[in-house]
């Protein structure tokens, strides 16, 4: 009886590290989100600039490292609608584009949890009515996210971003967002 158990045991971890390999290749997918840009000052006190819906693409791609690790490239743009407007000046989020690299540990046949850093460059502007100014800033971006397989090529996944961009006209700027995504693995 032990004997069959031990095989049952043994076929079972077969199409599991099968299905794992999956998460090796090229990769690009969709993504929607809700963000919430924020400015701290040197109090600490936080204040939300808007919050609104994201959407943008990420591309990657990932290399096994070994039975249950994985790691690659990655580069996303999101489109943002955040939009704050008063006493006639509407500060606008624009997009942002992020540059970095995941780890990620598979959990069972079709699963993988992964963490991400990089680079982000927040793109914003401000409008009196009259005149209009766009402005660039750039800081660190870390995101945690689980992904699921559906199939050989296809999966789906939910991810949690902060991104930091240090000083931005004497204030500090934040980014948070909580996302998901649909995408495709050559």
């Amino acid at each position: 009886m032990k004997i069959f158990w031990g095989a049952v045991a043994a076929l079972t971890c077969v199409p599991g590290v099968a299905s794992a390999q999956d998460f090796e290749g090229a990769r690009i997918e969709a993504r929607i989100g809700y963000e919430t840009p924020t400015i701290s000052d040197d109090d600490g006190d936080v204040y939300k600039i808007g919050s609104a819906v994201s959407y943008g693409a990420e591309i990657g791609y990932d290399m096994k490292l070994s039975e249950s690790i994985v790691a690659g490239p990655y580069v996303t743009y999101e489109f943002s609608g955040v939009e704050l407007c008063g006493n006639g000046i509407c500060v606008e989020v624009d997009g942002n584009l992020g540059v970095g690299a995941r780890l990620g540990y598979i959990v069972g046949s079709r699963g993988l949890l992964y963490a991400k850093l990089g680079y982000a460059s927040l793109k914003s502007s401000i409008t009196d009515g009259v005149d209009s100014i766009s402005d660039t800033q750039g800081g660190v971006q870390g995101a945690i996210g689980y992904e699921m397989n559906f199939g050989k090529q296809f999966y789906g996944k939910l991810e949690g971003n902060y991104g930091d961009y240090g000083d931005y006209y004497d204030v500090k700027l934040q980014r948070r967002q909580i996302l998901a995504g649909f995408g495709v693995r050559f």
